[in-house]
């Protein structure tokens, strides 16, 4: 869903890939950037930091991983090396955002199920393209609204972790519908 605002996101990615582009910093520095600070993330998880500092590291992180393609297109360094670093990186950046909900007291039958689900989604997506089909833009929480998701809930944590809680809990059912689509989407485009 979030896919279909890249336009609007390129006005504010662009200036800043830019800057970064002059500075030197490849693309492929900026999405290991992101990836050093999903790893802090989970120790100030561990390490039971206020959840608005998670959030906000939480947020430098993925405006970094949104930033690095943006960098690779504007540097002419775009290509499947970098693309295969990004996604694989994605996964496991993923997998710190929600393993860190579990440190903080959140149910970690509930996390383990969202984060299989969440490695799912892209696996789906990648399936599919290999088969000639456009997976973008299919389902309800492809990567950009399920770190919203865990950024909402780690705010809302703040104030109460009852609510966060439901909050992780409907992450898990959309990521489930997510799931559900695009394996439909996959299963249904072979033949009768």
């Amino acid at each position: 869903m979030i896919t279909r605002l890249r336009a609007l996101s390129k006005k504010v990615l662009r200036p800043v890939a830019g800057a970064i582009v002059k500075s030197g910093l490849s693309a492929n520095a900026v999405t290991y950037i992101g990836l050093l600070l999903s790893f802090i993330y989970a120790l100030l998880a561990y390490f039971h930091y206020p959840p608005l500092v998670l959030a906000l590291v939480l947020l430098i992180s993925s405006f970094m991983d949104a930033l690095d393609g943006e960098v690779a297109r504007l540097s002419g360094s775009a290509g499947p090396k970098g693309a295969f670093i990004d996604s694989s990186l994605d996964r496991a950046e993923d997998s710190l955002f929600l393993i860190g909900l579990m440190f903080l007291g959140f149910d970690p039958l509930v996390v383990a199920v969202t984060l299989a689900l969440s490695l799912m989604i892209p696996y789906l997506r990648a399936r599919g393209e290999a088969l000639g089909l456009k997976m973008e833009g299919r389902g309800l929480v492809e990567r950009g609204e399920r770190l919203i998701f865990v950024f909402v809930i780690l705010v809302v944590y703040s104030f109460s972790f009852l609510a966060s809680e439901v909050l992780l809990y409907l992450l898990a059912f959309l990521s489930l519908v997510t799931v559900l689509q695009r394996f439909y989407a996959v299963y249904s485009s072979f033949p009768k």
